[in-house]
């Protein structure tokens, strides 16, 4: 026989019994209420007090309070690309917030240059500072340059370098200058693009010189040792960078590196100084914001990328790129970068007129 749960028969119950119940239930409901609404009180005031402790932190001059945008002037992929991301991750463990790049390429880096230009000083917002940061004034693309910048620091460069094939006639930089002058516009020389700063290099050459080239300019530097190893030109001038795996390897023959100084890439090459041909202006990286950032931001962004510069991931990675890691500080980098453009100004019109 199944048994069945008996059930209340409310009908029986006393309404006294009835009106106890649910005053207890409301009570019970309350202190429930009460518990909740305390919780969330907490919960506020816990929130109200991190707002409160970031804005103390903003309004007290506590930097960086979050996230910091690097704006790279260059496409994925690129050197350009590569030494901001790379500089920027190890930045992060210095000012423990996400250093995030941004790349708008565009009218040889003014489009970059000019988004970071007009942004906010405070910091949040800087930018890859390469050496058309010194160029795109001059060329027309837009009204921007180191003299509106708040530069931060430099930490790399590059200098120019002359190649030929291993089987051409001329051993020495010398005996290429005598081979040109004997026939005016008779050398085929390749390089990274019209505008670009091999192409500045080797129009500097041929002022300080007095010698006259064919330009063959191609869409970057691989491309123009590409065609250089093909036989289809007689030299090149790129990056030093660019040039060393095909000199390591007997390809290709270093005749001089246009800078002052001897690359530790090509440390038996001449150089264009040594000789007594004044010319020569390097690739570089390095980092800006926009003009009027406080002293102590910007302090504190060269400290961390002189942190980042100094590790063995950094020294690594300009080996294994062909850079030379060369690190100024904010006074000395803006002191270089305005007299670059200075340069620029006054050497570019001259060096366009060259072009026939």
């Amino acid at each position: 026989m199944m048994s069945t749960k008996p059930t209340a028969n409310y009908a029986m119950i006393p309404y006294r019994y009835l009106q106890a119940r649910e005053a207890r239930d409301q009570a019970d409901r309350f202190i429930v209420w009460r518990r909740v609404r305390g919780l969330a009180g907490i919960s506020l005031l816990f929130v109200l007090i991190g707002w409160g402790s970031g804005c103390k932190q903003r309004e007290a001059g506590v930097y960086p309070a979050q996230e910091i945008k690097l704006i790279v002037q260059a496409s994925p992929g690129g050197l350009s690309d590569t030494v901001s991301r790379f500089m920027a991750n190890l930045a992060e463990r210095d000012l423990r917030v996400p250093v995030v790049c941004e790349n708008r390429p565009g009218a040889s880096g003014a489009l970059a240059f000019s988004y970071v230009a007009q942004r906010q000083p405070d910091g949040y917002t800087i930018g890859h500072a390469p050496v058309e940061i010194c160029v795109v004034r001059t060329l027309g693309y837009a009204d921007v340059g180191p003299d509106n910048m708040s530069l931060i620091c430099l930490v790399s460069k590059s200098p120019a370098v002359l190649v030929v094939r291993k089987d051409a006639p001329w051993k020495s930089f010398e005996e290429f200058v005598a081979a040109a002058k004997a026939k005016p516009g008779g050398l085929i020389m390749a390089h990274s693009g019209t505008g670009s700063i091999w192409h500045f290099n080797a129009l500097l050459m041929e002022q300080a010189t007095g010698v006259r080239v064919t330009y063959v300019p191609y869409g970057g530097s691989s491309a123009a040792m590409a065609s250089l190893l093909g036989g289809h030109v007689d030299c090149v001038v790129a990056g030093a960078g660019e040039a060393i795996a095909n000199v390591e390897a007997g390809a290709l023959r270093a005749l001089a590196v246009f800078d002052e100084e001897r690359s530790p890439l090509y440390p038996d090459t001449v150089t264009s100084y040594e000789l007594n041909y004044r010319f020569g202006v390097p690739a570089w990286s390095g980092f800006f914001g926009p003009a009027g950032i406080p002293e102590d931001v910007l302090a504190r962004l060269e400290q961390a990328f002189h942190d980042g510069f100094q590790t063995k991931e950094w020294q690594k990675l300009c080996r294994d790129r062909g850079m030379e890691p060369v690190f100024m500080g904010r006074e000395e980098f803006t002191k270089f970068a305005v007299s670059q453009a200075q340069f620029f100004e006054r050497e570019i019109p001259q060096l366009l007129r060259l072009e026939r």
